[in-house]
């Protein structure tokens, strides 16, 4: 019993550590990487990122080759295209170490991924030799030393691969980093165009008649329009929040203060939108009654200010109101102005909108 249970533990100790092992040295160099960016030493985080990059080509051509050696033998061919067949296959000949390969992609992705075919896993691990993450980095430290055109080639490799990216959102922080290369480098009309490219395409025609809806209610400039404003409203696309940010601010600057209305309307809903729902998800009878109990409420989260302050949120409610005002919407402006001076969950923006309350009046 003692020597079966021994057994057991070694196979188990084995496997799991195979699994850590696996990637582990590109992965280590990517942290030391990360660890040097943090602590401003960019010369040692290169050539850590550097290697990283180079070792984990190295790691997924070694892989290939010892996949496709050991899945040409006959007692594996004869196994057939499925991933459970062949890992017996390989386990049945003491292939344990290919086996592991195996199973740590499908642990990684699922074998629903795959198609439970052995084919599609090989083919995706030929896709993983690139290093977007690493790319990436790089593209930081050039960006941070002002070597715009150097950092800009980086992120377009990572950009390219950004299929690879273990997060696979971390493209919209490349995008957004493009975006403010475009900006350094004094073109602001490509960073507009980067910035539109960050909106999702899904929702353009939704987002077009959402402003225009939006633009219209503000400039009727009745009493009560901004309770039916926050009432009607709501928009979620989430990651290109600080892009309509940018364009609200781009926009302002041009004079094209429609656009800009539109976008800083855009941008305020998105916000609001995204706390709502996380309050809906917190407070079980939660139920939205009015934008003063709405911020009222929000000041109990601290995690929900600080989100707003990060997100140019309430900086985009100050924004909404000036251009509002400016746009025919004074009404609204002053109403939304009211709310934001006693209620603004942001001490600074809140001190604010009692400045410009008081101009107005």
């Amino acid at each position: 019993m003692k020597k079966t249970l021994f057994i057991f533990i070694s196979l188990f100790t084995s496997l799991l550590f195979a699994q850590t092992k696996i990637n582990s040295d590109y992965a280590s160099a990517y942290r030391q990487a990360l660890i040097s960016f943090e602590n401003k030493q960019y010369g040692t985080s290169l050539k850590y990122a550097q290697e990283a990059i180079r070792l984990k080509k190295e790691n997924v051509l070694k892989e290939v080759n010892k996949l496709e050696r050991s899945l040409a033998t006959r007692e594996v061919r004869a196994a057939g295209d499925e991933i459970n067949k062949v890992i017996k296959a390989l386990q049945d000949r003491d292939e344990f170490d290919i086996a592991q390969i195996i199973e740590y992609y499908v642990e990684k992705k699922g074998n629903d991924y795959f198609n439970n075919s052995i084919k599609k896993l090989i083919a995706y691990i030929k896709t993983q030799e690139e290093y977007p993450e690493a790319q990436k980095l790089i593209g930081d430290i050039y960006k941070l030393e002002g070597e715009y055109a150097l950092a800009e080639s980086f992120y377009q490799k990572a950009l390219e691969y950004s299929e690879v990216l273990d997060v696979n959102d971390e493209k919209y922080s490349i995008l957004y980093l493009m975006a403010d290369l475009s900006r350094l480098s004094g073109d602001k009309n490509e960073m507009e165009v980067r910035l539109l490219n960050i909106t999702s395409t899904e929702t353009i025609e939704k987002r077009t008649m959402l402003i225009k809806s939006m633009v219209n209610i503000i400039k009727r400039d009745n009493p009560g329009t901004v309770d039916r404003f926050f009432d009607m409203y709501r928009f979620e696309d989430y990651y290109s929040l600080n892009a309509y940010c940018q364009l609200a601010e781009y926009y302002k600057e041009c004079g094209e203060l429609d656009k800009a209305l539109g976008f800083s309307a855009l941008a305020v809903i998105t916000g609001f939108s995204k706390m709502d729902y996380v309050i809906s998800k917190r407070e079980l009878n939660y139920e939205y009654k009015d934008i003063q109990s709405f911020l009222e409420n929000v000041v109990n989260y601290h995690d929900l200010v600080e989100w707003g302050e990060t997100n140019n949120i309430w900086k985009s409610f100050d924004l909404l109101c000036e251009l509002s005002n400016k746009c025919g919407g004074k009404t609204f402006s002053n109403d939304l102005l009211k709310v934001l001076a006693r209620y603004s969950p942001s001490e600074y923006w809140q001190h604010t909108a009692v400045i410009k309350l008081d101009s107005l009046n």
